[in-house]
């Protein structure tokens, strides 16, 4: 419904034309389809608390591994936060109003080394550019920040309203290995045991609770597993 209200709304001449229910029927919805992006964004926002670095996520409060340099303090935060903790937007950093000393720092790019084939390290930049991002290019503040579009000097540089990374995020791949330790659920290399004969429709599969127990392998030595 809302593509059809786009399809509608070329000039004024056909938007006057269309009858009051449609037009009615078109505000709600494209005021649902907003909300519904809205809260789309809200939940996966609480869903990730330590997004990637080009959402609104976190910021780092130390460099987090010896790859890396000069990302502390959310230097290296590449978000696309752009309001300050009380509410004000940011300047952009090549604007000279009302703050010129935003045009005044002078970008510094991002450079990555390859250390071996599959290794490589990180010397962050100050994330400057054409845009008014919350960053922290010059390490001043202990996380990233921007100048304001408020011209009383009270409230010219501001933080901004960032939560911190988490310092050890969760290892998903490891978890999972060692849940698998746990259940011990390669303990027979057995295929009958694991997923179920392959000769006939009935589940004879070993059930969960049944690996917890850590049974014996019932297959004949003869198809590759061992008792």
């Amino acid at each position: 419904q809302v593509g059809e209200c786009s399809a509608q709304s070329p000039s004024n001449e056909v938007v006057q034309a269309v009858p009051n229910e449609m037009a009615r029927a078109c505000k709600i919805a494209i005021a649902a389809a907003i909300l519904e992006a809205s809260m789309v964004s809200s939940s996966l926002l609480k869903r990730n608390p330590h997004l990637a670095s080009f959402d609104m996520g976190c910021y780092m409060e130390e460099d987090p591994s010896p790859l890396e340099t000069g990302g502390a303090k959310g230097r290296s935060y590449r978000g696309l936060a752009s309001a300050t903790v009380s509410g004000r937007t940011c300047q952009k950093w090549t604007a000279q109003h009302p703050w010129e000393e935003a045009a005044a720092m002078k970008p510094t790019t991002d450079k990555k080394t390859k250390v071996d084939g599959a290794t490589e390290m990180m010397e962050w930049g100050n994330g400057l550019g054409n845009h008014n991002y919350c960053r922290n290019p010059d390490s001043s503040l202990g996380s990233p920040w921007c100048f304001t579009l408020d011209p009383n000097s009270a409230h010219k540089k501001e933080l901004c309203s960032i939560p911190t990374c988490l310092a050890h995020p969760r290892d998903f791949k490891d978890e999972a290995k060692m849940l698998g330790h746990e259940i011990d659920s390669t303990d027979c290399e057995c295929a009958d045991q694991l997923y179920g004969s392959t000769t006939s429709t009935k589940d004879s599969s070993v059930k969960l609770l049944q690996k917890l127990s850590k049974p014996k392998c019932m297959c004949n030595k003869g198809k590759g597993s061992r008792r």
